[in-house]
């Protein structure tokens, strides 16, 4: 794919489990971030994830001068509920139609059963239905390939079994999914991210990254034939990792050649401890309110 180069880049951290020291803006258990991509003199602003409520995410946009109305897309990484359960809230601010990517399963009955049985997909009331959705101007776009969005902009689409790298292969959740009214394990094989070539290589981002971050990382530089890696950004899914996958994750970086890691969510301390000492001034926490520029 002839994925072009975005001319500057910065990130809006929107929503994330921790707010910052001394801090005015709203934590929540969740991510979003407003992608801001400026190529050829336009500007175009991708909403990636909605947080678990619209509230907070709101909130901070407004902390920080953004617009709902001037969200041009948005993407959905994956159903769970901390990364969707703001999307009514929020589409009834931007007021317009803008196209939704997401993964055809995103409206999948996902659900844990330990210790009682709580569903973990797109909460009806706060994310809102197909049909609400699209009442209120959402264009679902629902594709298991990646898809340009804009020059230096694309979704990795679903990363397969065979695309996973080893040590990501096996990695799995206490979640259940129904296929065709029958109880199968959910490997939240609906999990998609976003990368962007910028002139200081690839940024990929990840909501939770289920699929493996390293893998979703690899994933971006075989779609886009470009193998600088630039920065790495959002959670990685490590909070249950032993010390093993997490120095392997770190080794994997390194060896791609990850110059910066922007991290939190569901990362977890010991994850984002390691990767403080491995990457010394190049780690840095994300945080509601965090302003990244590329």
């Amino acid at each position: 794919m002839d994925v072009g180069t975005a001319d500057k880049l910065r990130i809006y951290v929107l929503a994330e489990d921790y707010a910052g020291y001394n801090s005015p803006f709203l934590a929540q258990h969740g991510i979003s971030f407003l992608i801001e991509v400026k190529f050829n003199g336009n500007t175009r602003r991708i909403l990636f994830d909605v947080g678990s409520y619209a509230e907070p995410v709101l909130f901070n946009m407004e902390l920080l001068s953004i617009d709902p109305k001037t969200v041009d897309m948005i993407i959905l990484s994956h159903s769970h509920f901390d990364h969707t359960g703001g999307l009514l809230g929020i589409m009834k601010k931007i007021n317009k139609e803008v196209p939704i990517f997401a993964h055809p399963e995103i409206f999948k009955v996902s659900f844990a059963t330990e210790p009682e049985f709580t569903y973990a997909g797109i909460p009806p009331l706060r994310g809102g239905s197909k049909g609400e959705i699209e009442k209120l101007g959402g264009i679902w776009v629902l594709s298991r390939d990646p898809i340009r969005l804009m020059p230096g902009v694309f979704t990795l689409g679903e990363v397969s079994k065979e695309e996973k790298v080893g040590f990501e292969k096996n990695v799995t959740i206490s979640l259940y999914k129904l296929e065709k009214g029958r109880l199968v394990p959910d490997e939240v094989e609906d999990e998609i991210g976003l990368a962007i070539n910028t002139k200081k290589g690839l940024v990929v981002i990840g909501g939770c990254s289920h699929p493996g971050i390293v893998s979703m990382t690899r994933k971006a530089i075989k779609i886009s034939g470009i193998d600088q890696v630039y920065a790495v950004v959002g959670g990685f899914h490590l909070i249950s990792a032993d010390e093993e996958r997490i120095q392997k994750t770190v080794e994997a970086f390194k060896e791609l050649g990850v110059k910066k890691i922007y991290t939190g969510h569901c990362t977890g301390l010991r994850a984002e401890a390691t990767f403080a000492r491995e990457f010394g001034k190049n780690f840095e926490k994300l945080h509601s309110g965090k302003v990244i520029e590329i």
